[in-house]
């Protein structure tokens, strides 16, 4: 929807979502619940779109950026778009500030740690689930850790407290990092998220001051950094991966991944974590 609403203003058209079946329910109903601000750009018309409106071919690539300038001589009173997911910045290029300030004020996360002048709070997204079993590129519990270890060494804190947090579907292998985590002598606090997604994507603009995405396909992943507090974002670099969406040509790095974010991998000992160039 973010994507849509950039685009909107390339067009200077209205953005409308038209909710014609549960699906799109869903979407727009768990939107208004953590980005309200969001929902409210938007006209929301219950039905189909008008059958005399045809779809236009837009993209078909989930993660490759196609300039809206492309439909600007187009006529029909309903741009109908028939793409797939808009997944790229440059669609909301220059309205981050704006799109964080869209989000729910508080959510439900009492037992986290709070980022304050004295804490500095990491969070890790790890997605594993589905993403394993359809062979989307997942770090492993060593990428991690040497990722997490990479970062602190790399930025290191001034604060008083440090505290990481674990984000992730899958509950065994978040565990799994936890205790190995805790297995070092370290000054650093480890949590474990188990609130519901929406909940964890507040908690990110209010108290992630950086955030390690390690499954590099992951939505969810990506607007926790993107939404996050310290706009200071790691992600395993899709590039040295098998990923069957990146090697078909269907995720462009520099479409999919922020300018300013840091791409990570093992060195040439496949043990050391080392930034990516570019």
């Amino acid at each position: 929807m973010a994507s849509l609403l950039g685009m909107s203003r390339v067009l200077n058209r209205t953005p409308i979502l038209f909710v014609e079946d549960k699906n799109y329910e869903g979407m727009w109903k768990s939107t208004k619940e953590a980005i309200p601000g969001l929902i409210e750009k938007f006209q929301i018309v219950h039905g189909k779109v008008p059958s005399h409106n045809k779809p236009i071919q837009f993209s078909k690539l989930c993660c490759v950026y196609v300039d809206p300038r492309v439909l600007e001589n187009m006529n029909d009173e309903f741009l109908h778009l028939d793409s797939h997911f808009y997944q790229s910045w440059k669609y909301f290029a220059g309205m981050q500030r704006e799109l964080i300030g869209y989000v729910k004020k508080s959510g439900n996360y009492s037992s986290l740690p709070r980022s304050t002048d004295n804490v500095f709070v990491t969070c890790a997204h790890v997605r594993r689930g589905d993403f394993l079993s359809v062979g989307f590129a997942v770090a492993d519990e060593r990428f991690v850790i040497n990722a997490l270890d990479f970062m602190e060494k790399k930025d290191p804190s001034t604060h008083a407290k440090k505290a990481t947090v674990l984000f992730g579907d899958t509950l065994e292998f978040l565990e799994l990092i936890y205790n190995s985590l805790n297995k070092n002598k370290s000054s650093t606090t480890y949590f474990i998220a188990k609130n519901r997604n929406h909940d964890d994507l507040l908690y990110a603009k209010e108290n992630c001051d950086a955030v390690l995405i390690a499954s590099p396909h992951s939505t969810f992943g990506w607007w926790m950094g993107y939404l996050s507090k310290g706009n200071k974002v790691y992600y395993m670099d899709i590039r040295e991966t098998n990923d069957p969406i990146y090697r078909r040509g269907e995720l462009n790095p520099y479409d999919y991944f922020a300018e300013n974010w840091t791409p990570l991998k093992y060195d040439i000992d496949n043990q050391t974590i080392i930034r990516s160039i570019k």
